[in-house]
Protein backbone atom coordinates (compact mmCIF):
# COMPACT_ATOMS: atom_id res chain seq x y z
CA UNK A 1 0.00 0.00 0.00
CA UNK A 2 1.31 3.56 -1.23
CA UNK A 3 0.48 5.43 1.91
CA UNK A 4 1.08 9.02 0.94
CA UNK A 5 -1.19 8.40 -1.73
CA UNK A 6 -3.72 6.31 0.69
CA UNK A 7 -3.39 9.77 2.80
CA UNK A 8 -4.10 12.12 -0.35
CA UNK A 9 -7.03 9.77 -0.99
CA UNK A 10 -8.52 10.38 2.44
CA UNK A 11 -7.82 14.26 2.64
CA UNK A 12 -9.72 14.34 -0.22
CA UNK A 13 -12.69 12.69 1.43
CA UNK A 14 -12.71 14.69 4.16
CA UNK A 15 -12.39 17.53 1.50
CA UNK A 16 -15.72 16.70 -0.01
CA UNK A 17 -17.14 15.54 2.93
CA UNK A 18 -17.55 12.00 2.76
CA UNK A 19 -16.57 11.04 5.87
CA UNK A 20 -18.06 7.58 5.82
CA UNK A 21 -15.61 6.84 3.13
CA UNK A 22 -12.87 8.73 4.83
CA UNK A 23 -13.40 6.36 8.11
CA UNK A 24 -13.14 3.37 6.03
CA UNK A 25 -9.56 4.70 3.71
CA UNK A 26 -8.14 5.44 7.56
CA UNK A 27 -8.91 1.90 8.96
CA UNK A 28 -7.81 0.58 6.26
CA UNK A 29 -4.50 2.65 5.99
CA UNK A 30 -4.11 1.73 10.13
CA UNK A 31 -4.98 -1.95 9.48
CA UNK A 32 -2.15 -2.68 6.78
CA UNK A 33 0.80 -0.41 9.15
CA UNK A 34 -0.83 -1.93 12.16
CA UNK A 35 2.53 -2.53 13.89
CA UNK A 36 4.06 1.15 13.16
CA UNK A 37 3.05 3.40 15.60
CA UNK A 38 3.60 7.03 14.17
CA UNK A 39 0.94 5.53 11.06
CA UNK A 40 -1.45 4.82 13.87
CA UNK A 41 -0.73 8.11 15.56
CA UNK A 42 -1.52 9.53 11.97
CA UNK A 43 -4.67 7.23 11.81
CA UNK A 44 -6.25 8.24 15.31
CA UNK A 45 -5.25 12.27 14.63
CA UNK A 46 -7.41 12.22 11.09
CA UNK A 47 -10.46 10.29 13.02
CA UNK A 48 -10.40 12.88 15.72
CA UNK A 49 -11.08 15.31 12.75
CA UNK A 50 -14.27 13.68 10.95
CA UNK A 51 -15.16 13.18 14.69
CA UNK A 52 -15.11 9.54 14.93
CA UNK A 53 -13.57 9.45 18.64
CA UNK A 54 -14.39 5.67 19.52
CA UNK A 55 -12.28 4.89 16.20
CA UNK A 56 -9.18 7.22 17.57
CA UNK A 57 -9.71 6.27 20.99
CA UNK A 58 -9.82 2.43 19.68
CA UNK A 59 -6.47 2.83 17.69
CA UNK A 60 -4.80 5.46 20.52
CA UNK A 61 -5.27 2.92 23.07
CA UNK A 62 -3.29 0.35 20.88
CA UNK A 63 -0.24 2.45 20.11
CA UNK A 64 1.60 2.30 23.87
CA UNK A 65 2.48 -1.23 23.03
CA UNK A 66 3.81 -0.38 19.32
CA UNK A 67 6.08 1.92 20.33
CA UNK A 68 9.84 1.71 19.88
CA UNK A 69 12.15 3.04 22.29
CA UNK A 70 13.65 5.33 20.78
CA UNK A 71 10.26 6.70 19.98
CA UNK A 72 8.86 6.89 22.93
CA UNK A 73 9.31 10.83 24.08
CA UNK A 74 8.02 12.00 20.11
CA UNK A 75 5.21 9.35 20.47
CA UNK A 76 3.70 10.65 23.91
CA UNK A 77 4.03 14.65 22.28
CA UNK A 78 1.79 13.31 19.46
CA UNK A 79 -0.78 11.39 21.05
CA UNK A 80 -1.14 13.95 24.27
CA UNK A 81 -1.68 16.65 21.05
CA UNK A 82 -4.59 14.91 20.17
CA UNK A 83 -6.04 14.48 23.15
CA UNK A 84 -4.96 11.12 24.85
CA UNK A 85 -2.53 12.14 27.73
CA UNK A 86 -3.25 8.91 29.59
CA UNK A 87 -1.97 6.85 26.96
CA UNK A 88 1.31 9.15 26.12
CA UNK A 89 1.63 8.54 29.91
CA UNK A 90 1.68 5.04 29.12
CA UNK A 91 4.03 5.69 26.45
CA UNK A 92 6.43 7.36 28.56
CA UNK A 93 6.39 4.61 31.44
CA UNK A 94 9.30 2.43 30.23
CA UNK A 95 11.25 5.83 28.82
CA UNK A 96 14.68 6.87 29.79
CA UNK A 97 14.78 9.26 32.20
CA UNK A 98 15.76 12.90 31.33
CA UNK A 99 14.29 16.39 31.54
CA UNK A 100 12.29 16.23 28.59
CA UNK A 101 10.49 13.13 29.24
CA UNK A 102 9.71 14.29 32.91
CA UNK A 103 8.68 17.60 31.46
CA UNK A 104 6.26 16.06 28.65
CA UNK A 105 5.13 13.27 31.95
CA UNK A 106 4.46 16.43 33.69
CA UNK A 107 2.28 17.76 30.94
CA UNK A 108 0.37 14.13 30.80
CA UNK A 109 -0.60 14.21 34.29
CA UNK A 110 -1.78 17.85 33.85
CA UNK A 111 -4.18 17.27 30.94
CA UNK A 112 -5.74 14.11 33.22
CA UNK A 113 -6.34 16.30 36.12
CA UNK A 114 -3.47 14.78 37.95
CA UNK A 115 -2.51 17.93 39.28
CA UNK A 116 -0.52 16.61 42.70
CA UNK A 117 1.59 13.91 40.15
CA UNK A 118 2.23 16.91 37.74
CA UNK A 119 3.63 19.12 40.63
CA UNK A 120 5.88 16.20 41.47
CA UNK A 121 7.34 16.09 38.27
CA UNK A 122 7.87 19.45 38.24
CA UNK A 123 10.23 19.28 41.37
CA UNK A 124 11.81 17.05 39.58
CA UNK A 125 13.40 19.70 36.78
CA UNK A 126 16.29 21.53 37.51
CA UNK A 127 15.96 23.89 34.80
CA UNK A 128 12.06 24.39 34.51
CA UNK A 129 10.90 26.66 31.10
CA UNK A 130 8.68 29.28 31.61
CA UNK A 131 5.73 27.25 30.69
CA UNK A 132 6.77 24.77 33.11
CA UNK A 133 6.09 27.08 35.58
CA UNK A 134 2.90 27.92 33.92
CA UNK A 135 1.80 24.29 34.54
CA UNK A 136 3.31 24.39 37.86
CA UNK A 137 1.02 27.48 39.10
CA UNK A 138 -2.06 26.09 37.07
CA UNK A 139 -1.45 22.08 38.94
CA UNK A 140 -1.60 24.10 42.00
CA UNK A 141 -4.54 25.93 41.65
CA UNK A 142 -6.41 22.88 40.30
CA UNK A 143 -5.02 21.26 43.88
CA UNK A 144 -6.98 23.97 45.60
CA UNK A 145 -4.22 25.80 46.73
CA UNK A 146 -5.40 29.02 45.37
CA UNK A 147 -3.35 31.17 48.27
CA UNK A 148 0.15 29.58 47.18
CA UNK A 149 -0.90 29.49 43.39
CA UNK A 150 -1.55 33.29 43.49
CA UNK A 151 1.94 33.96 44.96
CA UNK A 152 3.72 31.79 42.77
CA UNK A 153 1.89 33.62 39.95
CA UNK A 154 2.54 36.39 41.54
CA UNK A 155 6.45 36.25 41.27
CA UNK A 156 5.94 34.43 37.87
CA UNK A 157 4.49 37.84 36.41
CA UNK A 158 7.50 39.47 38.18
CA UNK A 159 9.76 37.36 36.32
CA UNK A 160 7.84 37.79 32.80
CA UNK A 161 5.21 40.75 32.93
CA UNK A 162 4.95 40.90 29.64
CA UNK A 163 4.64 37.46 28.53
CA UNK A 164 0.67 36.85 27.43
CA UNK A 165 0.70 33.07 29.20
CA UNK A 166 1.84 34.66 32.42
CA UNK A 167 -0.40 36.99 32.61
CA UNK A 168 -3.08 34.56 31.58
CA UNK A 169 -1.97 32.42 33.94
CA UNK A 170 -1.74 34.91 37.09
CA UNK A 171 -5.09 36.52 36.08
CA UNK A 172 -7.04 32.70 36.29
CA UNK A 173 -5.02 32.06 39.38
CA UNK A 174 -6.37 34.99 41.09
CA UNK A 175 -10.13 34.32 40.15
CA UNK A 176 -9.48 30.71 40.99
CA UNK A 177 -8.48 32.27 44.56
CA UNK A 178 -11.61 33.95 44.19
CA UNK A 179 -9.99 37.24 43.36
CA UNK A 180 -11.87 38.54 40.22
CA UNK A 181 -11.35 41.91 41.34
CA UNK A 182 -7.90 41.99 41.23
CA UNK A 183 -7.96 40.22 38.08
CA UNK A 184 -10.49 42.71 36.11
CA UNK A 185 -7.81 45.29 37.71
CA UNK A 186 -4.50 43.94 36.17
CA UNK A 187 -6.44 43.62 32.75
CA UNK A 188 -7.70 47.01 32.50
CA UNK A 189 -4.11 48.10 33.58
CA UNK A 190 -2.63 46.17 30.90
CA UNK A 191 -5.15 47.77 28.51
CA UNK A 192 -4.24 50.90 29.25
CA UNK A 193 -0.42 51.05 29.43
CA UNK A 194 -0.54 48.55 26.17
CA UNK A 195 -3.04 50.42 24.04
CA UNK A 196 -3.72 49.14 20.37
CA UNK A 197 -1.77 45.73 21.71
CA UNK A 198 -3.26 42.51 20.38
CA UNK A 199 -1.87 40.87 23.14
CA UNK A 200 -3.73 42.71 26.03
CA UNK A 201 -6.87 42.55 24.00
CA UNK A 202 -6.58 39.02 24.26
CA UNK A 203 -6.07 38.96 27.86
CA UNK A 204 -9.28 40.77 28.30
CA UNK A 205 -11.26 38.29 25.84
CA UNK A 206 -9.66 35.53 28.30
CA UNK A 207 -11.09 37.21 31.34
CA UNK A 208 -14.33 38.59 30.01
CA UNK A 209 -15.01 34.61 28.89
CA UNK A 210 -13.90 33.05 32.25
CA UNK A 211 -16.38 35.97 33.75
CA UNK A 212 -19.15 34.42 31.64
CA UNK A 213 -19.39 37.88 29.22
CA UNK A 214 -19.45 35.56 26.00
CA UNK A 215 -20.71 38.65 23.60
CA UNK A 216 -17.60 41.14 25.25
CA UNK A 217 -15.36 38.52 24.84
CA UNK A 218 -15.86 37.64 21.16
CA UNK A 219 -15.57 41.56 20.94
CA UNK A 220 -12.40 41.57 22.36
CA UNK A 221 -10.86 38.58 20.85
CA UNK A 222 -12.18 39.39 17.38
CA UNK A 223 -10.26 43.26 17.76
CA UNK A 224 -6.99 41.02 18.96
CA UNK A 225 -6.92 38.69 15.79
CA UNK A 226 -7.38 41.76 13.57
CA UNK A 227 -4.12 43.38 15.17
CA UNK A 228 -2.69 40.03 15.06
CA UNK A 229 -3.81 37.22 12.87
CA UNK A 230 -1.60 34.63 14.63
CA UNK A 231 -2.81 35.21 18.18
CA UNK A 232 -3.82 31.62 19.40
CA UNK A 233 -4.90 32.94 22.23
CA UNK A 234 -7.40 35.20 21.22
CA UNK A 235 -7.98 32.75 18.61
CA UNK A 236 -9.19 30.04 21.26
CA UNK A 237 -11.29 32.44 22.98
CA UNK A 238 -12.91 33.43 19.72
CA UNK A 239 -13.80 29.72 19.26
CA UNK A 240 -15.06 29.11 22.47
CA UNK A 241 -17.94 32.08 22.37
CA UNK A 242 -18.44 30.31 19.09
CA UNK A 243 -19.18 27.13 20.51
CA UNK A 244 -21.24 28.72 23.04
CA UNK A 245 -23.57 30.17 20.50
CA UNK A 246 -24.05 27.11 18.55
CA UNK A 247 -22.01 28.17 15.52
CA UNK A 248 -19.84 24.77 15.99
CA UNK A 249 -18.78 24.83 12.08
CA UNK A 250 -17.03 28.36 11.98
CA UNK A 251 -15.53 27.22 15.59
CA UNK A 252 -13.94 23.90 14.26
CA UNK A 253 -12.39 26.58 11.27
CA UNK A 254 -10.70 28.24 14.01
CA UNK A 255 -9.63 25.53 15.50
CA UNK A 256 -7.99 24.51 12.56
CA UNK A 257 -6.38 27.63 11.78
CA UNK A 258 -4.64 27.26 15.52
CA UNK A 259 -3.22 23.58 14.61
CA UNK A 260 -2.04 25.10 11.12
CA UNK A 261 0.08 28.00 13.31
CA UNK A 262 1.02 25.52 15.85
CA UNK A 263 0.51 21.98 15.84
CA UNK A 264 -0.22 20.05 18.82
CA UNK A 265 -1.75 22.91 20.99
CA UNK A 266 -3.93 21.42 23.13
CA UNK A 267 -6.49 24.89 22.67
CA UNK A 268 -7.18 22.44 19.53
CA UNK A 269 -8.62 19.37 21.33
CA UNK A 270 -10.52 21.67 24.21
CA UNK A 271 -12.09 23.21 20.93
CA UNK A 272 -13.12 20.16 19.15
CA UNK A 273 -14.11 18.39 22.05
CA UNK A 274 -16.55 21.40 23.41
CA UNK A 275 -18.14 21.24 19.60
CA UNK A 276 -18.59 17.81 20.40
CA UNK A 277 -20.17 17.87 23.58
CA UNK A 278 -22.11 20.59 22.41
CA UNK A 279 -24.13 18.87 19.47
Amino acid sequence: MDKEKVLKEIQSSIKAGNTRLASEQIMALADYFSDDAFTQLTCASLLKVIEDEKGAERIAESIPGKVKDRDRLEAAKGLRGIGFPAEAEKVLSDAAENAEVIRERMRAYFDQRKYAEAIVSYGQLSEPSLEDEIIMVGSVSANKEHTRAAELAKSLLEEAPNDPGVQRCYCAALSAAGRSKEAERFVKDNLKKNRSSPDADALAAYFLWTEGKTTSAGACASKAIKGDPDNTMAMEILAYCLVEKGKLKEAKIVAGAINEKEPGNPAVVRILDMCRIAK
